[in-house]
């Protein structure tokens, strides 16, 4: 299982505004919250590998926002089960040779016994020396930190204007 990566957002003023105005809170909370989600699942998908297949791992990254009672709470993730080898990258195995297949004939334009030797050639090449992580979750939460701490510190101000104060 893949460790989280985790932003934690310790915002001053916000349990008290919270307290004064829960409605104007929560509505505050959830829409910056899926505002800053939004921003890290648009840079997480455009550093994702493309692969060859009907479906891209891109399409399946997804983010969504819970409350639980008065906390927010977000996550962005993807349902494939090849995510986390594509994230973290594999020790060396022998992995199925039709889906590299398929690849080969899309990304090289092989055909034929050219591409089923190409696609053993690249299994095999996995089977020694497993494949690299593109770290797209890792590296989407690194460089958006900044803006994302940014987002949420907008959660008082728009808790204020909400209620007119």
């Amino acid at each position: 299982m893949a460790e989280a990566a985790r932003i934690v957002a310790d915002l001053k003023g916000v349990e008290e505004l919270a307290r004064r105005y829960p409605e104007a809170s929560m509505t505050a909370r959830q829409g910056r919250l899926q505002e800053a989600l939004l921003l890290l699942e648009r840079e997480i998908k455009r550093l994702t590998p493309e692969g060859a297949g009907p479906t891209h791992l891109r399409d399946t990254i997804f983010s969504k926002v819970e409350m639980y009672g008065e906390k927010a709470w977000g996550m962005i993730g993807t349902p494939a089960v090849y995510g986390e080898p594509v994230e973290y990258g594999t020790r060396a195995h022998f992995p199925p040779v039709k889906p590299i297949l398929f690849w080969v004939q899309r990304k090289l334009g092989l055909s034929g016994k050219e591409a089923q030797s190409a696609a053993f050639c690249i299994a095999r090449a996995i089977s020694k020396r497993g494949t690299k992580g593109a770290k797209m979750f890792g590296k989407g939460f690194e460089t958006n930190e900044a803006a994302v701490m940014a987002i949420l510190n907008r959660i008082p101000e728009d808790i204020v204007k909400a209620v007119g104060a």
